[in-house]
């Protein structure tokens, strides 16, 4: 297939915008990122079906095959440069990270029209499975030793204006009141009466956990954390793990930070005959993983004891993230109804995960202190 039948299209197609400013590369853009990379002729491109705050494509040339990361508006080049920098660490590590693709000037990334292109060589392997136990241990392992490569990793560690962790505060609740002010205009009486439920519930919540963790926030280890170490970053050959991707959220945080972002990802209850489905964590689970954890990094009882309070904290640190992103682009571009009500709903299913952790704080410390 050729590339102008793939996913890139050209200016002036028909194809409508949401697909053409998010799915798509413009053959202007294509045609400087041939000029960028000395990787031969572009054969296909295609969307992958993975990605939210970037989006990436498979690249297919006459050299082999690749992944081109294009970074959302907000990515600055100091960011990339951090990043860069610590998959050159791994690497050197021995760290199965990609292999970035130098330009044809030998930079590591490609700035068009203000925004930022990063091209990896494609790592060849199979998908997470979560039906094979080898995978899940491998995933433990895998996060342990990159926590262990980590801690000698050398400073400088920007820190990038980002609400996390250990930021949270009475100060985000500004940023959830300014978004709130934007939804009610969107919702009915009766929609946004629930709504406030769960923003009054959230504002209790900033509070509460941002004075618990600022008294310990000194006594917990902080390390550049990977930022999305799921399910989606990893790759396998039969039962060896052969590829952890995506460090574009890569950032000097808590260690448990790391954790309560994975441990989300590999244990969160999927009974959907529960009314807890895809809001609570199985402490088996979460045990067993640290358990693969700790054979390759371990973990103090002090750290661990902390760990759901930290875990509360990472669910505040993305409400306070989609507030500010939300109001953000409302100052420079009115977001409509659809992007007030998806606002919305996160902030009940929120309101729901805090809840349940708040209400299964102790089973979940006991499960994780008999690792």
């Amino acid at each position: 297939m050729s590339v102008e039948t793939s996913v890139i299209t050209r200016p002036n197609a028909t194809t409508g915008a949401a697909m053409s400013n998010r799915d798509t590369l413009s053959s202007q853009v294509v045609a400087q990122l041939q000029h960028a990379y000395s990787i031969g002729d572009w054969l296909d491109c295609r969307r992958t079906p993975k990605g939210s705050s970037n989006v990436s494509f498979f690249v297919t040339t006459a050299s082999g095959k690749y992944v081109l990361r294009r970074s959302n508006e907000r990515k600055r080049v100091e960011a990339i440069k951090f990043e860069l920098r610590l998959i050159n660490y791994l690497a050197a590590q021995g760290y199965p990270v990609p292999t970035v693709v130098p330009t044809r000037l030998g930079k590591g990334y490609v700035k068009i029209d203000g925004t930022l292109y990063l091209m990896t060589a494609l790592i060849p392997g199979q998908p997470y499975e979560a039906q094979r136990p080898v995978h899940f241990l491998q995933a433990g392992r895998g996060l342990g030793l990159y926590h262990q490569l980590v801690s000698s990793f050398p400073g400088p560690y920007p820190t990038w204006p980002n609400p996390s962790a250990s930021t949270i505060g009475p100060e985000s609740i500004s940023k959830l009141q300014q978004a709130d002010r934007l939804v009610k205009r969107n919702l009915s009486a009766e929609e946004y009466n629930r709504v406030a439920g769960a923003r009054s519930y959230l504002e209790d919540q900033f509070v509460v956990v941002h004075t618990r963790l600022a008294k310990i926030l000194p006594t917990l280890s902080k390390l550049v954390i990977q930022g999305s170490y799921g399910r989606s970053a990893l790759l396998f050959n039969s039962d060896k793990l052969t590829g952890v991707v995506d460090y574009d959220r890569a950032h000097y945080d808590i260690r448990g930070a790391d954790l309560a972002y994975t441990l989300k990802a590999f244990c969160r209850i999927y009974d959907k005959n529960s009314e807890d489905y895809r809001i609570g964590l199985d402490g088996s689970c979460c045990q067993e993983f640290l358990t693969a954890y700790q054979q390759v990094e371990p973990l103090s009882q002090h750290e661990i004891q902390h760990l759901p309070l930290v875990f509360r904290a990472q669910r505040l640190a993305k409400v306070e993230v989609k507030c500010r992103n939300l109001t953000s682009k409302n100052a420079i571009t009115p977001q409509v109804e659809k992007d007030m009500r998806k606002l919305a709903l996160i902030l009940e299913k929120e309101a729901l995960r805090l809840a349940w952790l708040e209400q299964h704080g102790q089973d979940l410390e006991a499960a994780l202190k008999g690792v």
